[in-house]
């Protein structure tokens, strides 16, 4: 699994308190993406998802977040591993969990199996229906930077927010925020809605 960044706890990026993993890899080229970083399938190392799935464990059972949101990138150009990462989690016990996902594909696409993927996925369409089982909500669509939006974890008008379980509801999802974070080493992230831009 490429994996692109991850951020421990998060506020912006759906309901409560939830960790982010950034996918490394797109092949969308949406203009004006707020991430060009993630793009190339290259420069990172392969992570390996049990890594993953213990981190994540251990700060739900230790109530530090109620969820997990997938972003990128994009992750359905690595549904398989991430498919591997989330029924990994549910073996582990976290039956609780919630999952959430920003996709740059539509529904549509993702029904019919016409998305690209990095790694050998023989059948796309039972794969994005088995990771559908598992999500409480995702964004999907295209970003468009022409079509600026102010809805809840959407930058632009044309995305949709589906919800795939009773979990949530529209009104759980408050206004775009965002969040910047400084590591011990200095390194700084920027993650969820800048709507006036990334700041230089």
């Amino acid at each position: 699994m490429l994996v692109h960044g991850f951020v421990p706890v998060s506020r912006a990026n759906g309901p409560g308190r939830r960790a982010v993993l950034w996918f490394q890899g797109c092949t969308l080229s949406c203009p004006g993406c707020w991430n060009p970083a993630s793009h190339p399938f290259e420069g990172v190392s392969p992570t390996d998802v049990n890594d993953i799935i213990q981190r994540v464990i251990g700060q739900h059972r230790a109530g530090e977040i109620e969820g997990l949101t997938f972003s990128g990138g994009e992750p359905m150009q690595q549904a398989c591993s991430m498919l591997e990462l989330i029924e990994g989690l549910r073996e582990a016990g976290a039956a609780s969990l919630s999952f959430g996902m920003f996709t740059g594909y539509t529904l549509d696409e993702l029904e019919r199996g016409r998305y690209f993927t990095f790694e050998d996925c023989p059948d796309k369409i039972a794969t994005w229906e088995l990771i559908r089982t598992h999500l409480d909500f995702a964004v999907m669509g295209r970003y468009n930077r022409l079509a600026p939006a102010t809805l809840p974890l959407r930058s632009s008008r044309n995305q949709r927010l589906h919800l795939f379980t009773n979990r949530y509801h529209q009104s759980d999802f408050g206004e775009p925020t965002v969040e910047v974070s400084i590591g011990q080493d200095g390194a700084t992230t920027i993650t969820g809605f800048p709507l006036l831009g990334i700041p230089t």
